[in-house]
C-alpha cells in the first residue's frame, strides 16, 4: 500500500469481515514444509454458524499510481548483493535516484512480480482461498484509488469459480484517504446501476446491504448513502470507534471491537505489526530498529529471524487470542501486498531510507506464498489451519461400499466424487509488475475435473475425468498419482509412499529415491476419463478399513518441490491439498467430534485472560483426567492430572506472557482450550 508519510502509517488497508459461508470446498488433508498438519472435524468440530474470516487484499502491484523500480525491484536480492544501498539514497542499485519516485517488492511471489489485473494469477488466488475458507476479501482502497480494472479481473475470476457451483470469497471495498469521494468512485464503478464493473454476486452484504468500510459521516447527503452497510475505518493509533473494522493493531493482544449495538464483532489477527511507525518495518529490517514486532515476535521476545521466520509465531498468536474472542468476524492482514515506496528518512540519517509497511522476510506481513526467505507455503497452511479452528470443518465422507471396477460405468455408483477447479489450465502470458518482463506459462495440459476411488478384496481403483480428452501417454510426468497410505507425513516424500508415474509403473520411495516396483499396474483411458488398478499387494500394508490420502497431477516440472503443484500443469486437489479415501469412520485417527464437544462442553476456564492461576472447573469427576499446557512452539510446559475432582487451580507463575493451548485428555475423549496471560 502507498505509505503516506503524513500520517506515519502509510498502510493500503482493506479487509474486513462478514458472515461466514460455512463450507467452501471439500474436507482435504495437508501438511505443511515444516510437518504441521491440518486439523479435521475430529479436533475443530463441525461448522459453526455466524464465523466469518476476512482478507486484506490488494490489487495495486504494478499500477501507475505505485511505480515499480524497472531496473531493480526485489529488496531482499538488493541488499543481499549490493548492501552498500541501505547507506547511499542515489546508489545506481536502487534503479532510481529519486528517493520518493519508485516502489519496490519486498520479496518474490510463488507467481513471481506480478501485475494486479493477470488473470492467471487471480485465478490461482481465487483457488487458494476458496479452499482455505475465506469468506470476504477487503481491497485496499485506503488511497483513494479503487482499482477498478484489477479489481474487475479479480471478480471475472471469481464468477469463473462460482459457475462451478464452488463458493468463492465475495468482496467489500476499505477506504480512509478522502473516503466519501472514494466510496462514491466505488458506487459509480461497482454498485449502481449501469455501473462498469458491475458484478453483483461479487458483492459481500451485511445487514441486507453491500459492506463498504470508510468514514460514515463522509457519506452524508450522497447518492450511495442508503445504498451501503458501513463499519468505519479504524486505524491502530486512533481511539476504538463503534462500528471499527482495524486492518491492523499495534497493542498486544489486540484489541475487539464492538458494532454500534455494544455487541462483540471484529478482531484482526496480523503476520507482523509496525507499532514504531515513524521508522516503519525497514528500520528493522535494515538499521537495527528494535521497536517492531516481526514474523518471528512471540511471548513478548523477536525470537531468531534467521530460523524462526517462516513458523508464524507472531501470526499464531494472534490467532490463537483471536479464535479465544469467539466474535463473529476476523479480519487477516494479509495476502499479497508485496510492494513499498522507499522515501526518505526520518531518523536523522539522511543517508537512510524509509520503507514503512514492508522490507524482508521477517518485516513483512505477506501470506500468499512465496519464493523468498524460505517462507514457501507455510504462512498459507497456518491460516488454513487456523480457520478451521475457528469454523469448524465437515466431516470426511466415506466411501461407498466395496466395488470390482472392470468398466467406466461401474464407477457411476462410486462415492465420493472429489470435484477439482475446471478451466485453470489456460496459458499465462501477462506482463510483468517490474521490468521489461512477460510472465509465460504452457504447462497446462490435462484439466482434472472428477476423482474417485474404489476397492475390493484384491485391487484399489483410482478415477480420473478431466475437462477435455486426456492427451497421449507422454512420459513420466503424464497422468501421475501420488499415494499416502499411512497419512503420515515424515514417511516417503512428503508423506507419499507411492506414486504411479506413466500410467503404467509403480514407484515406492525408498531411501530418498523413487524405485520401480515390480507388479501390473494397468490403466484404462477412454476419452476424457481413466482409471488405474493397483493390486493391494503391491501396496504394503493397507490400513484395513481403508484410510489414506491421494492427489493426481499432470505436467509437472519439478519433481522435487510440491510449490511446483501451484503454477505448473494441474494438480487435484491443488497446492499440498490430499484427499482422503476412507473407508470406515472409525479409520480417522482421533476421535469424533461429538466426543471432542462431550468432554469441552463439561470444562470452564476462569478467568481468561489470566495472570498468574487459573481455575478449572468439570460438570462431571472424571477417573483418568490429564491436562497439558502447551506453548504456541508445541512445547509442553506444565502436565498435570485432575482425577476425582470437580475443579483444580493451576498455577502459572513464571509462565512467560502469551497464549497456550490446554489439553485435556479422558480415556478415548479429548478437548482443546486456548488461554491467554497476561
Amino acid at each position: 500500500m502507498k505509505n503516506e508519510l503524513k500520517i506515519c502509517a502509510l498502510f493500503c488497508l482493506s479487509a474486513i469481515l462478514t458472515l461466514s459461508h460455512v463450507a467452501h470446498g471439500q474436507v482435504l488433508a495437508g501438511t505443511d514444509d515444516l510437518g504441521r498438519i491440518l486439523p479435521q472435524n475430529n479436533t475443530v468440530g463441525d461448522p459453526k454458524s455466524n464465523k466469518t474470516v476476512a482478507l486484506f487484499y490488494f490489487l495495486w502491484q504494478g499500477n501507475s499510481t505505485s511505480p515499480t523500480s524497472q531496473t531493480y525491484w526485489d529488496l531482499t536480492k538488493i541488499t543481499a548483493t549490493h548492501p552498500e544501498v541501505l547507506n547511499d539514497p542515489g546508489n545506481q542499485y536502487w534503479g532510481t535516484t529519486a528517493q520518493s519516485s519508485a516502489y519496490y517488492f519486498w520479496g518474490e511471489s510463488i507467481y513471481n512480480y506480478y501485475k494486479g489485473e493477470d488473470y492467471w494469477v487471480q485465478l490461482k488466488n481465487m483457488q487458494l482461498l476458496t479452499d482455505a475458507g475465506v469468506d470476504l476479501l477487503v481491497l485496499d482502497a485506503t488511497n483513494a484509488i479503487d482499482y477498478n480494472i484489477q479489481a474487475e479481473v479479480l471478480m471475472d475470476a471469481m464468477d469463473a469459480i462460482r459457475a462451478q457451483g464452488k463458493n468463492p470469497p465475495k468482496i467489500a471495498f476499505y477506504t480512509n484517504s478522502s473516503s466519501g469521494a472514494t466510496m462514491q468512485a466505488c458506487y459509480n464503478d461497482f454498485y449502481k446501476s449501469g455501473a462498469p464493473y458491475y458484478h453483483p454476486n461479487c458483492w459481500y452484504n451485511l445487514d441486507g446491504k453491500p459492506l463498504i468500510i470508510g468514514l460514515t459521516a463522509e457519506s452524508a447527503g450522497k447518492d450511495y448513502q442508503n445504498f451501503f452497510t458501513y463499519r468505519e475505518s479504524q486505524w491502530p493509533f486512533e481511539a476504538k470507534k463503534a462500528n471499527g473494522w482495524p486492518w491492523i493493531e499495534f497493542v498486544r493482544p489486540p484489541r475487539v471491537y464492538y458494532n454500534a449495538s455494544g455487541q462483540k464483532e471484529i478482531v484482526n489477527v496480523s503476520v507482523a505489526q509496525h507499532p514504531n511507525c515513524g521508522y516503519g518495518m525497514g528500520n528493522a529490517a535494515f538499521y537495527g530498529c528494535t521497536n517492531n514486532w516481526g514474523r518471528s515476535l512471540r511471548n513478548g521476545s523477536p525470537g531468531n529471524p534467521s530460523t524462526d521466520t517462516p513458523y508464524g509465531y507472531n501470526f499464531q498468536e494472534h490467532w490463537d487470542f483471536a479464535i479465544a474472542q469467539n466474535t463473529p468476524f476476523i479480519f487477516v492482514t494479509g495476502w499479497n501486498e508485496w510492494i513499498a515506496g522507499r522515501w526518505p528518512s526520518n531518523d536523522g540519517n539522511n543517508q537512510h531510507s524509509l520503507f514503512v509497511d514492508l522490507a524482508s522476510p521477517e518485516f513483512s506481513r505477506d501470506i500468499e506464498p512465496t519464493l523468498t526467505g524460505n517462507l514457501k507455503d507455510n504462512y498459507y497452511m497456518q491460516m488454513v489451519s487456523n480457520i478451521r479452528k475457528y469454523k469448524g470443518i465437515d466431516t470426511t465422507q466415506i466411501l461407498s461400499g466395496s466395488t470390482t471396477i472392470t468398466n467406466f460405468t461401474d464407477w457411476a455408483t462410486v462415492t465420493p466424487a472429489y470435484k477439482d477447479y475446471t478451466g485453470d489450465i489456460q496459458a499465462r502470458n501477462h506482463p510483468a509488475g517490474a521490468g521489461n518482463i512477460i510472465y509465460t506459462n504452457t504447462t497446462g495440459r490435462n484439466d482434472f475435473d472428477t476423482l474417485k476411488v474404489a476397492r475390493d478384496a484384491n485391487n484399489i481403483y483410482f478415477y480420473a475425468k478431466t475437462a477435455a480428452t486426456i492427451t497421449a501417454n507422454s512420459g513420466s510426468n503424464w497422468m501421475r498419482l501420488y499415494i499416502d497410505k499411512d497419512r503420515n507425513a515424515t514417511t516417503g516424500w512428503k508423506g507419499y509412499e507411492y506414486r504411479v508415474i506413466g500410467g503404467n509403473t509403480l514407484q515406492q520411495y525408498t531411501s530418498g529415491a523413487w524405485v520401480g516396483l515390480p507388479g501390473s499396474i494397468t490403466n484404462n483411458v477412454s476419452g476424457n476419463q481413466m482409471y488405474l488398478t493397483i493390486p493391494r499387494s503391491s501396496l504394503g500394508n493397507l490400513a484395513n478399513p481403508l484410510n489414506f490420502e491421494f492427489k493426481w497431477s499432470d505436467n509437472m516440472q519439478d519433481d522435487t518441490d510440491p510449490l511446483d503443484w501451484y503454477v505448473n500443469g494441474d494438480a487435484a486437489p491443488g497446492a499440498r491439498f490430499n484427499f482422503i479415501a476412507s473407508s470406515n469412520n472409525s479409520t480417522m485417527t482421533n476421535i469424533s467430534s461429538a466426543q471432542e464437544n462431550k468432554l469441552a462442553d463439561q470444562i470452564k476456564i476462569f478467568p481468561n485472560p489470566a495472570h498468574e492461576k487459573v481455575e478449572i472447573t468439570f460438570a462431571n469427576v472424571f477417573s483418568d483426567l490429564s491436562i497439558k499446557f502447551m506453548d504456541v512452539n508445541g512445547n509442553t510446559v506444565k502436565e498435570i492430572s485432575a482425577n476425582g475432582v470437580k475443579n483444580i487451580t493451576v498455577e502459572l507463575r513464571g509462565f512467560a506472557k502469551g497464549t497456550y493451548s490446554i489439553q485435556f485428555h479422558s480415556g478415548e475423549l479429548t478437548a482443546s482450550k486456548t488461554i491467554v496471560l497476561q
